[in-house]
């Protein structure tokens, strides 16, 4: 460890120092501004009487441990530094030479800005990936230099690749085996496979041969990795004159020269060593890293001297919190020694306002409750702070039954400091509840109060735990809030109840409504029935005396014209033949000969003729036998219908009644 001056990692929080005489004039102005209007309000004879407990003394020195606190507290931020510990840690890795081609072909401007400033930016990639890997950094152009040897310290290489330029190696051209011997001088003669060299270039070797320094270089265990910087398409070599003026590079016959890139050569350079080769793009970097320089293997680098400092911040932070805490515990008011306390007390109970106390205690003692009331109240308004009489007024309202009164006195009693007194606050607070919730007619009234009163017997037997009078107020009040959570608990199942009942009753009207209204559509429907069965029967009627007639005028015609078709025996016409018993019987088959003539039929019966009957002889203008009986059946079908629908007719009737 090595002790230095003091230093802050931080400094910037030290302005806010500037600060803290500001908030000193601030605090003063304030002071002096609050005396002022004090003097405005209270006469000059009754300050000393009323603010004669404040110490300016103490007041002052709260403001100094106030202000000391914010100032340490600001130093502790900005970070003090004394002293630092170096620690020394093994380092593994690989060792990694960058070559980066210096030649004026470089200032190309095929890629922008130009092929040395991207080789530059590309440099500082690889070194933002190497993690305990020694670095080195070569240049060459038609010579090689070794800028900065192989080392831990990164930023040290950095600092050599930005003094990089085309005027570090006087040598022009491109000289890639030169580049190459300059590595080998630089590893040394350790080996393992540990080394890679990083070409950085566009490839236009002209000096050398470039391919046989790579075969040499993968004898002493050296891969070589090679970046194109440039296009295939090439570009102009820009340059300016000793007089200022911008011109490109020109050959001997003074035509520009067009400097394009040898992938080919840097190809097969690469590969001589078992590397490879890529064109610069984006991700260049990170591929050649991944790809060939982490897979290598790994070996001792050497030691990583690193220097940390010691922080000392916690010194001016415990200051700042004892600062705090002294402030917190001083106080603005004087110290009163016990001798004026007893002065002080002696002269209060020698006042008026003592006097009024005690004939209310007296008033209290013997009864009178509303004179006890009064006089406490009356010393309330002089001492409102005082909690004893607040407690007395509560117990005064209690007796007298005011009980709202009692709560508001014994609520207000609860702030005081004596913890016998708040808790005899809050035993007499929870019974004066109790009370108020007796009188109250609502349940959510009496649940509400009783609720709270438990509470605040809670809270008297943690206050005193050998209270047994609250403890057992508290479990029977328990017991009438059950019985009250119970018979409320009814009440919403007796409601419920009635709200069902009504809605059943409810639901039973508009059912009963419904059924009225169906009955007066069925009856409506009945009566529409019986007007049309009743005209239906008129005009059955009335066809049916109209069949009748028709009926006997067809019969007597067609007795007439079946008379004139079929004389009797004895007539002037020839009777047809008929056949004779067993000659043909009724189902036989027909002759074979087709053209044997078939004996005549006889004549068919009439509709209405009994069998048998039909050989009956008519008389002119008389009905026979069989046209009577048919006739007769005819109007008894007709007679046997309408008597049905009369029935019919009546039995709907009837239903409706």
């Amino acid at each position: 460890m090595e002790t230095t001056s003091l230093t802050f990692g931080s400094p910037i929080w030290l302005w806010g120092l500037a600060a803290v005489p500001l908030f000193a004039l601030l605090y003063a102005w304030s002071q002096f501004q609050s005396r002022r209007l004090i003097t405005k309000v209270v006469a000059p004879r009754l300050l000393n009487q009323l603010a004669g407990s404040v110490s300016t003394t103490r007041r002052i020195v709260r403001a100094i441990l106030v202000l000391s606190a914010f100032a340490l507290l600001l130093a502790s931020l900005a970070q003090p530094r004394r002293g630092f510990i170096e620690t020394e840690i093994k380092s593994k890795g690989r060792d990694i030479l960058i070559a980066v081609d210096t030649s004026r072909s470089m200032m190309a401007t095929d890629v922008a800005p130009n092929r040395l400033t991207r080789a530059k930016l590309l440099t500082q990639d690889f070194i933002r990936l190497f993690r305990g890997d020694r670095v080195g950094l070569i240049a060459f152009a038609g010579s090689a230099f070794l800028q900065a040897p192989l080392t831990l310290d990164y930023s040290a290489v950095v600092n050599s690749l930005d003094e990089l330029d085309t005027n570090v190696i006087p040598k022009g051209g491109t000289n890639i085996a030169a580049a190459i011997s300059t590595a080998e001088e630089a590893f040394g003669k350790a080996e393992g496979q540990t080394r890679a060299l990083i070409v950085l270039t566009d490839g236009e070797e002209l000096d050398a041969d470039g391919i046989a320094a790579a075969k040499r270089a993968k004898d002493l265990g050296i891969r070589i990795f090679a970046v194109g910087i440039g296009s295939p398409e090439g570009s102009l070599i820009p340059i300016r004159t000793d007089d200022g003026r911008q011109d490109f590079v020109r050959d001997q016959g003074g035509k520009p020269v067009q400097s394009k890139l040898d992938e080919t050569r840097l190809s097969e350079i690469a590969a001589a060593t078992g590397g490879f080769y890529i064109p610069l793009g984006p991700d260049s970097a990170k591929e050649i890293f991944q790809r060939g320089i982490e897979p290598m293997d790994q070996s001792e680098t050497g030691l990583l001297a690193s220097r940390q400092p010691l922080e000392q911040y916690q010194w001016p932070l415990g200051f700042s919190i004892a600062c705090l805490i002294l402030w917190l515990l001083l106080g603005e008011r004087r110290r009163v020694r016990s001798a004026t306390r007893a002065v002080l007390a002696s002269i209060a109970l020698a006042s008026p306002s003592a006097f009024a106390a005690a004939d209310g205690l007296d008033a209290y003692k013997s009864g009178n409750f509303e004179n006890a009331k009064q006089d406490f109240e009356s010393r309330l308004q002089q001492v409102p702070d005082s909690r004893e009489l607040q407690f007395n007024a509560g117990a005064a309202a209690y007796k007298l039954g005011d009980f709202p009164q009692a709560i508001a006195h014994f609520t207000d009693a609860l702030l005081a400091e004596d913890q016998k007194l708040r808790a005899n606050a809050s035993y007499n607070l929870a019974n004066s509840l109790v009370r108020r919730g007796e009188a109250a007619k609502e349940i959510p009234g009496k649940k509400a109060d009783w609720t709270s009163a438990i509470e605040h017997y809670n809270e008297t037997l943690k206050l005193d735990p050998k209270n047994k009078p609250a403890e057992e107020n508290r479990d029977l009040v328990k017991k009438l809030l059950e019985e009250l959570e119970k018979q409320e608990q009814q009440q919403e199942k007796e409601e419920e109840k009635k709200d069902d009942q009504k809605k059943d009753d409810q639901k039973q009207d508009q059912k009963d409504q419904k059924q009225d209204q169906k009955d007066q559509q069925d009856q409506n429907k009945d009566q529409n029935k019986d007007q049309k069965d009743q005209k239906d029967q008129k005009g059955d009627n009335e066809k049916k005396d109209g069949d009748r007639g028709e009926k006997d005028q067809k019969g007597s015609s067609g007795d007439k014209k079946e008379k004139e078709q079929n004389p009797k025996p004895g007539d002037d016409q020839s009777a047809a033949p008929t056949p004779t018993p067993g000659e043909k019987k009724e189902g036989d088959l027909k002759a074979n000969n087709p053209q044997e003539q078939q004996p005549a039929k006889p004549d068919e019966q009439k509709p209405g003729a009994a069998p048998g009957e039909a050989g009956e002889e008519e008389k002119d203008g008389q009905m026979s036998a069989a046209q009577a009986r048919g006739l007769l059946n005819s109007l008894r079908s007709e007679e046997e219908k309408v008597n049905l629908i009369q029935q019919q007719t009546s039995q709907d009737v009837r239903r409706d009644w």
